[in-house]
C-alpha cells in the first residue's frame, strides 16, 4: 500500500512538473491536477511490485530444488552406504583367509621343528593350507567383480574404500 501512494506520488509531481515546464513556456497555469484511476497505476506498476509474484515463484522453485537436493543427498548417502558395506563384507572375507593361510603355516613350521616329515598330520595341514589360499583368491575375486559393478555403475572409487 505505501509503495503505491509512493508511486501515485511520483506520478504526481513528474506529471505535475512536466506539465507546469510546458504550461509555463506558454505562461498559463494549470489549475485543475490530473487525477489517477486504479487502472492508470496498474499501466505504470513498479518494478519493485512486479517482482512480489515473481519472488513467490522463484522461492517456490529454490524451495524445489532444495528438496531434490536433498532427496538427492538421501539417495546418495544410501548408495555410498550399500557399497561400502559390500566391499568391507568382502575386505574382511579377505581378511580372514588370509589370516588362516597364516595360521595353517605356523602350525606347518612347528610340525616341521618337531623333525616329522611328511607325516599323516602334515599332510592334512598342506590340504588346509592349499583350502585357505583358494578362499582367498575366490574372496579376491569376489572384491574385484564387485569393483568391477561398480565401475560399470558410475560409482566413486572412495565408496568402495568406505571415504567421502
Amino acid at each position: 500500500m505505501f509503495k503505491r501512494l509512493c508511486f501515485l506520488f511520483t506520478v504526481f509531481l513528474v506529471n505535475s512538473m512536466c506539465c507546469s515546464a510546458v504550461n509555463g513556456a506558454e505562461g498559463s497555469v494549470e489549475e485543475h491536477p490530473q487525477i489517477f484511476t486504479n487502472q492508470d497505476i496498474e499501466k505504470y506498476k513498479g518494478p519493485s511490485e512486479a517482482k512480489t509474484s515473481d519472488a513467490r515463484a522463484v522461492s517456490k522453485e529454490d524451495a524445489e530444488k532444495a528438496q531434490n537436493d536433498k532427496n538427492q543427498s538421501i539417495w546418495e548417502d544410501q548408495e555410498k552406504e550399500y557399497w561400502c558395506k559390500k566391499a568391507s563384507a568382502y575386505k574382511k572375507k579377505i581378511k580372514k583367509a588370509d589370516d588362516d593361510v597364516i595360521e595353517t603355516e605356523r602350525e606347518i613350521a612347528q610340525e616341521s621343528s618337531k623333525g616329522s616329515h611328511g607325516g599323516k598330520k602334515t599332510a592334512q595341514l598342506q590340504k588346509k593350507l592349499e583350502k585357505a589360499r583358494k578362499k582367498v583368491e575366490y574372496a579376491e575375486a569376489d572384491l574385484g567383480e564387485l569393483e568391477d559393478e561398480a565401475h560399470r555403475k558410475g560409482v566413486p572409487p572412495g565408496w568402495l574404500r568406505c571415504q567421502k
